[in-house]
């Protein structure tokens, strides 16, 4: 294969894309790098596996976008007006445009690129084809389609969500489609991630961010973004997939570059500056003064991986035994690798059984809620008093809502794990909540309309004492966009656990 030279490739590789592709060292993606393993995309990676300079690389993709709002970012500003004759632009779309619910971001993937309306979403295809193909064509670049790497799937099945495909339709045959429609390459980053996860998913989850580690075995474990040695590994897969078409980027290719190893490219993506976090048992004298509650035995924080949220975006208040807690700012959410949020809370002896129930009624939906959001009744093993703490990936159960469509879920071993069923979460939307524990039991219940849901948790309480061995923590708490109302909130002590 004839390698480049700068002689020879004078032009630029444009990058456009969502998290999974983009450079968290630029503004406003900061604050990624603080966990065991960063966040990295895989376009920050690209320059290891062509011939030419890394200057000539412009990653311009941008973390939380999909194909329909990044139109509205410089950046697209930047692609438009300087991407010339020559040029090559690489469009990483598909994991925020799947956002149903959240109409500035959501794309259509059953609609053809030639399917103008806006009527049930603007189509997936036509988007790309209008905005970046065609952009790209008109002034002599070359553009290259790329769907979306897979989520990470512990049971290592690979198929619905974790492969984008929504119950609206299938994102990356999306792509596929429309590359063969305008005769555009197509690299399939799905089916090549896919592939190499089936190989051995194990092996996969040292592909991923990690915002800790327990000795020196990384955990909390971000299903969705990559760390460096993940990004190499597909942008090196990317790089070899072009070899295989008549693409002409791949001349450019550096096809003697050899693949990331676990034992070559792991060590270097640990972050040598992760410190990890100390933990002080909560004590009433520590309440916060930001979120002050006066029902007997409540306190009030927000807490946890807030990303660029201030915690003055955050609400706690408490009138008539009526609690209002309030995360609109949907920056804070629940998500795979650690969690953001306001609670109102009580402390719980770890050896006390106890049923405790509460009301919530939604109050508050963002334009931008979706994936992440969630509120509810939550046991967990810690607390932290207005705290901005990266990689918060501590054990819990939550007998609520989150992503605005799923009942009940828990962090067990710093992960994410989300119960099989479906909820509908707006404006009024209303939900008893229960936790019991009873002995070595906990019982979760969820009820809204015709709907409950229920779930048995077994021998948690090691899990739920492994920071605070003497206090679990209860709270009415809200995430990601959301302002949710809690009433005929009732905690009773039933007796003692007895011994594990």
């Amino acid at each position: 294969m004839e390698a480049c030279s700068s002689a020879k490739f004078k032009g630029k590789i444009y990058v456009v894309g969502d998290s999974t592709v983009c450079d968290y060292t630029v503004p406003p993606q900061t604050g990624f790098d603080s966990g065991y393993l960063p966040r990295y995309g895989y376009a920050t990676q690209l320059y290891n596996y062509f011939n030419c300079s890394p200057r000539q690389i412009v990653n311009l993709a941008a973390s939380g976008r999909s194909s329909l709002d990044f139109l509205a970012l410089p950046n697209y500003a930047t692609v438009k007006n300087s991407i010339a004759a020559g040029d090559y632009l690489i469009i990483g779309f598909g994991h925020n445009d799947e956002k149903h619910a959240d109409p500035a971001r959501y794309t259509n993937p059953n609609k053809a690129y030639t399917d103008a309306s806006a009527a049930d979403g603007v189509s997936f295809q036509y988007n790309l084809y209008e905005n970046y193909i065609k952009s790209a064509r008109s002034v002599g670049a070359t553009p290259i389609l790329c769907t979306p790497i897979v989520r990470y799937d512990r049971n290592g099945g690979y198929s619905g969500a974790f492969v984008h495909i929504t119950e609206h339709g299938d994102y990356a045959d999306a792509i596929r489609t429309l590359g063969k429609a305008v005769s555009v390459t197509v690299i399939d980053l799905t089916e090549i991630t896919k592939a190499i996860y089936l190989a051995d998913n194990n092996a996969a989850k040292y592909f991923h961010a990690h915002n800790s580690c327990e000795g020196n075995v990384p955990c909390g474990m971000d299903g969705t973004h990559l760390n460096r040695y993940g990004a190499k590994t597909v942008a090196y897969h990317l790089a070899r997939a072009l070899l295989k078409t008549d693409c002409p980027l791949k001349a450019h290719v550096n096809a003697n570059a050899p693949a990331p190893t676990m034992q070559s490219d792991f060590a270097s993506a640990i972050n040598t500056r992760y410190v990890k976090p100390e933990y002080k048992p909560f004590a009433p004298s520590m309440q916060s003064s930001g979120y002050s509650v006066a029902a007997q035995g409540w306190y009030g924080t927000a807490m946890g991986d807030l990303v660029g949220s201030s915690l003055s975006s955050f609400k706690v208040s408490e009138a008539g035994g009526v609690f209002t807690v309030s995360a609109a700012d949907n920056q804070a959410k629940i998500c795979d690798g650690a969690d953001g949020f306001a609670a109102a809370f009580m402390q719980i002896g770890s050896g006390k059984n106890f049923i405790a129930t509460a009301k919530a009624r939604v109050e508050q939906v963002t334009e931008n809620a979706g994936n992440g959001s969630a509120f509810g009744l939550m046991l967990r093993d810690d607390i932290y008093i207005d705290t901005v703490k990266d990689g918060l990936n501590s054990t819990y159960l939550a007998a609520g809502v989150i992503d605005n469509k799923t009942a009940i879920f828990s962090r067990e071993s710093k992960s994410l794990f989300k119960q099989s069923n479906s909820v509908r979460v707006e404006v009024g939307s209303v939900f008893d909540l229960s936790i019991e524990r009873n002995g070595q039991k906990l019982y979760l219940t969820v009820a809204g309309g015709a709907q409950k849901f229920a779930r048995e948790y077994s021998d948690l309480q090691i899990g739920l004492k492994a920071v605070d061995a003497e206090f679990m923590y209860l709270c009415l708490f809200a995430a990601g966009g959301l302002t949710v109302r809690f009433s005929d909130v009732a905690v009773r002590i039933t007796g003692d656990a007895g011994a594990e």
